[in-house]
């Protein structure tokens, strides 16, 4: 019904607000590890 279909609204919405900065934040440190390595290097 309508009350399911609001709950997985807000499950999703939940899980978006937390797993998307969380792999923003893993791809940022990636980039920065992988330009600190670099730098190291050259």
């Amino acid at each position: 019904g309508i009350f399911a279909r609001f709950r997985y609204d807000k499950l999703m919405y939940l899980a978006w607000k937390s797993f998307l900065p969380m792999s923003l934040n893993y791809l940022f440190f990636f980039i920065g590890v992988k330009l600190v390595i670099l730098s190291l290097l050259f």
